[in-house]
């Protein structure tokens, strides 16, 4: 290229455009996320048994020969593709989402069709307009329900006893009938919340007794047999004895599906009955959902990983939560047959491992700061909406892919000020 004296003068044509250099790689940023959700993955593995770990391999397996494959068709290096670690990503995310007892070839299928459908045929990484992890999730859905529904495990403290690597490997890849391990864990989930109701009673019994004994102390104290209103001690101490200081123990419900969607299923179809109110309180603490208490804890520590390494950032989780939080308990408050609570909307279902893991997707989100946050509300806003109204059970996925058709759209509606416009006097003060 020919450069003219006055150009040579100016530095014009020869010198690379100011690009800022940063530390963080694409390889690290996908490092990073597969490091943080192990809290997740230990929590999955002792509540659900070692299947998940089974089905991360499988998907990761798949997902590493998909990307080898597009590289040949390509013409680019394979080992530049085996040194990729965003399809574990998608592996792990899968892994996460899937039933635990799906047979092999459906994950496999689940994971061929998120990375060379869903991201290959868009142009790699990078490129693809939605998140494969959900795309693969919704195509099991829609084209596989009965299966999809029906190889859930029952959350179970120490389910790992049970559902061994053993186990499950002879469900997954040998055929077995998953309804004989999903039936012995729900034995032993049975077998837990029959102890935990127990206890519950002890504890009412206890708190009762204690209150008497409380107000038979008090009334002894007092001189004489008369207060002085003119009534006795027996009449002082009986509305002490008959104060119920807990709730009536209830039957639990008990869910049976990683990311709740059995449980948001049988409130589908109490919502449509519209006596969602009529359901038995879910109490995170017993054996049943015990499980989404810890699990939420742990995707939230991960979420805090990932905003402390700078991967992430805190505003697009937090305004998502936020909406979650209050929509879902205006909502509950206003129709009580209709939604379930704030708390349920926060901890069942896929809205932890929505907040910090998808909707931050930086592929499949805004470009712009403002629409990352805009996106974060809608999709949060789109959750409640279809677990209220619409037909499926959990909607954390379909929320995603809607919003990630609105990304560009979000982007035209918040683009930046181009450099020049709008100037203002005064400079960059």
């Amino acid at each position: 290229m020919q450069i003219s004296v006055q150009s040579a003068k100016q530095n014009l044509g020869i010198e690379p455009a100011p690009h800022v250099h940063c530390a963080m790689s694409t390889r690290r940023i996908m490092l990073y996320v597969m490091l943080s959700l192990i809290p997740a993955l230990a929590v999955i593995t002792y509540f659900f048994g070692a299947a998940t770990i089974v089905q991360f391999i499988l998907a990761g397996v798949t997902a590493l020969l998909c990307q080898v494959l597009a590289a040949i068709l390509r013409g680019r290096s394979i080992k530049r593709a085996c040194q990729d670690p965003s399809g574990l990503v998608t592996a792990l995310l899968l892994a996460i989402t899937l039933p635990p007892l799906l047979p092999w070839y459906f994950t496999v299928i689940a994971t061929v069709f998120a990375m060379l459908i869903v991201r290959e045929c868009f142009g790699g990484l990078g490129m693809n307009i939605f998140n494969p992890a959900m795309s693969g999730f919704i195509f099991l859905v829609i084209s596989a329900p009965g299966i999809f529904y029906s190889t859930w495990i029952t959350p179970t403290p120490n389910a790992l006893s049970l559902a061994t690597p053993s186990r499950v490997y002879e469900v997954i890849f040998k055929g077995e009938d998953p309804n004989i391990l999903i039936s012995e864990i729900k034995e032993l989930n049975a077998q837990q919340e029959q102890d935990y109701t127990i206890k519950l009673q002890n504890q009412l019994q206890e708190q009762r007794a204690a209150a008497a004994a409380a107000a038979t102390a008090a009334a002894a104290t007092t001189t004489g047999n008369t207060t002085s209103s003119g009534e006795t001690a027996s009449d002082a101490a009986a509305p002490a004895e008959d104060l119920p200081l807990l709730e009536p123990v209830e039957p639990h419900v008990t869910a049976d599906a990683l990311t709740g969607a059995t449980f948001l299923e049988s409130i589908k179809t109490a919502r449509k009955a519209g006596d969602v109110d009529m359901q038995p309180k879910v109490d995170f603490l017993s054996p049943s959902f015990m499980a989404y208490t810890y699990l939420g804890a742990a995707y939230l520590v991960g979420g805090l990983f990932l905003i402390f390494t700078h991967v992430i950032r805190f505003q697009v989780p937090l305004f998502f939560l936020l909406t979650i939080v209050g929509v879902g308990a205006l909502w509950h408050n206003l129709e009580p047959s209709m939604s379930i609570s704030a708390v349920e909307h926060l901890l069942l279902g896929g809205t932890m491992l929505g907040a910090f893991y998808i909707i931050t997707d930086p592929v499949t989100t805004c470009g712009t700061f403002k629409g990352r946050i805009l996106l974060s509300i809608i999709i949060a806003l789109l959750i409640i909406l279809i677990r209220v109204h619409g037909s499926y059970s959990d909607s954390v996925a379909f929320a995603v892919m809607l919003g990630n058709c609105l990304a560009p759209l979000m982007d035209v509606l918040t683009k930046r000020r181009p450099f020049g416009i709008g100037y203002r006097k005064g400079g960059l003060d």
